[in-house]
């Protein structure tokens, strides 16, 4: 596998997207990009932590690998990107299947493409962590709903809807907790 630092190099990241570029760009669900984004708001203390970090550790650039038809990327890119707006952080999502290579380095357990990545840099291009998906309590969610879907008799779209109604009102509390735990990855 090749190494992040032949793969993220400055001229490489600076291709990426803005999260605005993001946007304007995709194909589809933009309305539920811009439900996340309406629906969060980053703590007053979250705000200083990500600000003071910054300050501490100089410039941060993340890389972002995100596709517009994953409910993790509806849910938790528009974080990432008050995160960053917030902070000072420079933020550029790359297409995840436009971006092979880049998404290799960051594969779930080693084989599965799951997106969001956000994959943090200091200011000389070291990688200092990465965040991949969810936040645990909704993959916990999801293992523990999804089996109990996989024994009713329903349809792909059954248990999608299923899913769906009934992660709705956990998904703030989720939100919160991918900020928790970008905030202890980065401490």
């Amino acid at each position: 596998m090749a190494d992040v630092k032949q793969v993220v190099t400055p001229e490489r990241y600076s291709q990426g997207l803005t999260y605005e570029g993001f946007l304007s760009q995709i194909a589809a669900n933009r309305e539920r990009f811009q439900e996340s984004d309406a629906a969060f708001q980053l703590s007053p203390a979250d705000a200083q932590f990500f600000r003071d970090m910054v300050r501490r550790q100089g410039p941060l650039k993340v890389l972002a690998l995100a596709v517009d038809w994953s409910p993790e990327c509806h849910r938790y890119l528009p974080v990432m990107a008050k995160i960053a707006q917030d902070s000072g952080m420079e933020l550029r999502i790359f297409p995840r299947d436009e971006n092979p290579d880049i998404m290799n380095l960051y594969l779930n357990k080693g084989k599965f493409m799951s997106v969001p990545v956000l994959a943090f840099f200091d200011e000389d291009w070291k990688p200092l962590c990465h965040w991949t998906e969810r936040p645990a309590g909704a993959t916990a969610f999801r293992n523990e709903v999804g089996a109990e879907l996989a024994a009713k008799n329903l349809t792909p779209e059954e248990r999608r809807s299923e899913m769906r109604g009934r992660s709705a009102p956990l998904v703030d509390g989720w939100r919160a907790e991918a900020v928790r735990e970008l905030k202890e990855l980065l401490s």
